[in-house]
């Protein structure tokens, strides 16, 4: 078992325990997201704009699903907060944590409009369970939620980005398991953990990813392409679903984009649309 894997197995062994049962957030949520970092333009919609105009146009796109459903909808920042890296860093890891002030200021800017804030962690040689312990400061907050990329989770002599990676499922129910005890600890509303996926080998025991009566956890396809291959390969990855469903769709990757209606059309009917 490589070394994440049995770090994960310890931690859920620790803090298996849940938080008292209250209503999940997207059990009468639909959550759309804007995925990305403010360094970067490359990296998502998130990074292409700023300020007021940057909350106003993803109001804008949220308000487009109003007409297709009758749950709530929300909004939220999608911020890669741990960054996978071609190069090893100081501590050769293969990624890098994005600053205190970075997030807290885009956590402010977030609220300021209604919105919440989903930190991304692309781990390329660190843990999982590394890398949720470090961000526990701001998942300390009612309105922080989680999301973790198989694809950038790499070992040995890989490099991320240029091998997909693989999460096993006790690294997944390892970041459940701490997300149920700071809720219990803390006394937090429930909250929201996506897991994403485009090719089975990401997620080789996804089987395995247990459920939790307080933290939605989300299966998010998350490839690029034609509606054709989108739908695809969300059929496939939703052959083992999980709690709830969730797409991404890329502006500039996707070629004629989903309509609010069309995503809301498939099945399993996504619970979380993030927009990159």
């Amino acid at each position: 078992m490589p070394a994440r894997a049995l770090i994960a197995v310890l931690m859920a062994g620790l803090f298996s325990q849940p938080a008292p049962k209250s209503a999940t957030f997207l059990s009468d949520h639909l959550l759309v997201t804007w995925y990305g970092n403010p360094r970067s333009t490359l990296m998502g919609i998130l990074g292409e704009q700023s300020g007021a105009a940057r909350a106003a146009a993803l109001k804008a796109q949220a308000a487009a699903y109003v007409p297709h459903t009758s749950k709530k909808v929300a909004m939220a920042y999608h911020l890669v907060a741990v960054v996978a890296t071609c190069t090893e860093g100081a501590d050769k890891m293969w990624r890098r944590r994005e600053t205190a002030e970075v997030i807290q200021a885009l956590l402010d800017e977030a609220r300021a409009n209604g919105f919440r804030l989903i930190l991304d962690i692309q781990p390329g040689r660190s843990t999982i369970a590394d890398e949720v312990e470090a961000l526990i400061p701001f998942l300390s907050e009612p309105d922080v939620d989680l999301a973790l990329d198989p694809e950038f989770a790499v070992g040995g002599c890989e490099v991320p980005g240029r091998q997909i990676g693989e999460l096993e499922a006790a690294e997944v129910n390892g970041a459940i398991a701490r997300l149920e005890l700071l809720l219990k600890e803390r006394r937090l509303p429930p909250k929201v953990l996506i897991v994403h996926q485009f090719r089975n080998d990401m997620l080789p025991d996804k089987v395995k990813i247990r459920d939790s009566d307080v933290v939605d956890v989300v299966l998010v396809m998350d490839g690029f392409g034609s509606q054709t291959l989108k739908k695809s390969t969300y059929r496939e990855v939703m052959r083992r679903p999980l709690a709830f469903a969730g797409i991404k769709l890329f502006y500039r990757q996707d070629t004629n984009l989903f309509t609010p209606a069309q995503v809301l059309g498939l099945k399993p009917t996504p619970a979380l649309v993030i927009y990159q």
